[in-house]
């Protein structure tokens, strides 16, 4: 006897793609964020790394919408 119902997907692949997207975000965030707490070293500032972390936030957004967006 088999089933009629729709397909499912293997087990794991969600949980695969979840932490995909978490390795995307931290590494956004920890890359941007380690460039602009460099270039508050060289230039003397305090507000780079505040700017580079929401730059690597909106990247990893942008990747990740880009790469697991309805398409």
């Amino acid at each position: 006897m088999s089933e009629s119902g729709p397909e499912r997907e293997p087990s794991g692949r969600g949980a695969e793609m979840v932490w995909s997207i978490i390795g995307t975000l931290i590494a956004g965030v920890l890359a941007w964020g380690g460039i602009g707490w460099l270039l508050d070293r060289w230039l003397g500032t305090r507000y780079l790394v505040a700017v580079g972390i929401v730059v690597g936030m909106a990247g990893a957004f942008y990747l990740i919408v880009k790469r697991y967006g309805s398409s």
